[in-house]
């Protein structure tokens, strides 16, 4: 099945919007895409999705919504790519969680706007959908632009989550400013899942060109790429346009290489070579210097949505509705059912044995354990390798901040290395609160669980002053048995 997938992409160049398959994607097949009928309109406007980014001119913030059969072939289709697939993320906007949330872009479906009381908000059914194929192993990696831990929520491992923009519920990565940047811990895992993940399912985000949106383009770009095909680039040979492409024949005796290429810019030289359409045939004779580059071939993109995006051409498939209803064919054409157990937040004790250090790093097996003690007063601080003052929230500037401790923020707040304590747990919001520096900050339940079976890859808040026990990390589950013995006491 894969390498049919692969052979149908690899052999489908990119589209327009004039094309058939620009609107329900590159993987379908001739005798599939007859089948297919084009979306209906479902909600009409002249403007663009965002005021804040810039779009094609042919880009509106309308909606869609594909006709049932045409819909029910391609969650078929979706369903094949998923169990053909070596390595599946989730790549995620504002648009699964408009309607418990809100959302910034224009919609006929969803309120443009935020809605209040954002810690209390509930997972909606796409939320439990995609953690339910994250705890099967379907999916092993979401990157999520929103900040409203729903998916954790909703029972999503926080070992697959990397909330690249942010979150409402990590001390340690406020959400980030446009003018802020990406934290140092998670910007490199978000940049590994868009060049080695095999598929990146796209739910609810315009794609309107940030950074995190190579989770989209770069897969799209790997799908052009036939499985062991040679790619090599014309890089480092001179000045001006350069050319980056895969070798269709090689001839040994003259050393000419034939192969289909793409432009690269000078100024696109700090992105991947290979993020382009490889749609010329050119022949490079023996003197031309040929650098070969590490690129995996890929399935390429999916996306779902209401509305059209930039990338919408270079998908391998489009699906245009509600991500609810679609994901509730996937679940069904999965096997899977849809009933899913939500988590019991009530039963997140306050008090664990977990194997990290004193700075919330993970430690390696045989190290010693620590009580990770979050009890109502516990005396807590902001761990080593937070975001803080790179997310550039006026409300937290004076948390860790370079300027001498008792300096005055603009914010009134005295500059402090994040130090405080804990206020309560709520299960209601799933949060321990805790007052960082005057500061009121909250940190999910599902940190617990995580730390617990030592699958986060750090602590947001430690101890200041640590308790550590004499069993060492043995892996798995095995500080659950400690753990247990000591709440009996």
């Amino acid at each position: 099945m894969r390498a049919d997938l692969a052979e149908t992409l690899a052999d489908c160049p990119f589209s327009s919007p004039r094309e058939a398959k620009f609107k329900h994607g590159r993987c379908l097949t001739e005798a599939e895409l007859a089948q297919c009928k084009a979306p209906r309109k479902t909600w009409a406007s002249s403007n663009p999705p965002r005021d804040d980014h810039d779009c094609p001119s042919w880009l509106t913030a309308s909606e869609f919504e594909d006709e049932r059969e045409t819909m029910r072939l391609k969650v078929r289709k979706l369903a094949d790519l998923i169990r053909a697939s070596r390595r599946t993320s989730l790549y995620t906007g504002a648009g699964i969680s408009a309607s418990v949330v809100g959302q910034a872009a224009r919609s006929g479906t969803n309120k443009q706007g935020w809605i209040g009381g954002k810690l209390q908000a509930q997972p909606t059914f796409t939320h439990k959908a995609l953690g339910e194929l994250a705890s099967r192993g379907l999916v092993s990696s979401w990157v999520q632009q929103n900040h409203d831990g729903l998916p954790q929520k909703a029972g999503t491992p926080q070992r697959v989550m990397n909330e690249i923009h942010g979150s409402w519920y990590d001390c340690s990565n406020p959400v980030v400013k446009y003018s802020g940047s990406l934290s140092d811990r998670l910007e490199p895992k978000m940049v590994e899942d868009a060049h080695e993940s095999d598929l990146v399912i796209v739910l609810g985000t315009s794609l309107s060109g940030l950074n995190a949106d190579q989770m989209a383009s770069l897969p799209a770009a790997r799908s052009r790429i036939p499985e062991g095909a040679e790619v090599v680039t014309t890089r480092g040979a001179g000045v001006g346009t350069k050319f980056c492409g895969y070798v269709t024949d090689r001839n040994e005796k003259t050393g000419r290489v034939t192969g289909l290429w793409h432009a690269v810019e000078m100024s696109d030289y700090d992105e991947p070579e290979w993020d382009g359409d490889f749609d010329t045939e050119m022949t490079f004779d023996g003197n031309q210097r040929l650098t070969p580059l590490e690129v995996q071939p890929a399935l390429g993109t999916v996306c779902i949505n209401l509305q059209q995006t930039p990338l919408d051409g270079k998908m391998s498939l489009r699906l245009f509705g509600k991500s609810d209803a679609i994901l509730k064919l996937l679940m069904e054409e999965l096997g899977i059912p849809g009933a899913f157990r939500a988590p019991d937040w009530e039963a997140v004790p306050r008090r664990v044995l977990v194997p990290y250090d004193r700075d919330g790093r993970k430690v390696e097996a045989g190290g010693r354990m620590m009580w990770w003690d979050l009890q109502r007063g516990a005396e807590v601080k902001i761990a080593p390798g937070h975001n803080i003052q790179g997310a550039r929230q006026p409300a937290f500037m004076h948390i860790g901040s370079s300027k001498p401790k008792g300096f005055k923020r603009k914010n009134g707040k005295i500059c402090g290395p994040g130090h405080g304590r804990v206020l309560c747990k709520d299960v209601r919001s799933c949060n321990f609160q805790v007052n960082i520096e005057g500061a009121n900050m909250s940190m999910g339940l599902w940190w617990v669980q995580a730390a617990v079976a030592g699958e986060a890859d750090y602590l947001p808040v430690v101890n200041i002053r640590p308790q550590y026990n004499a069993r060492v990390w043995e892996g798995g589950e095995g500080a659950r048995e400690e753990e247990k013995k000591e709440e009996a006491r």
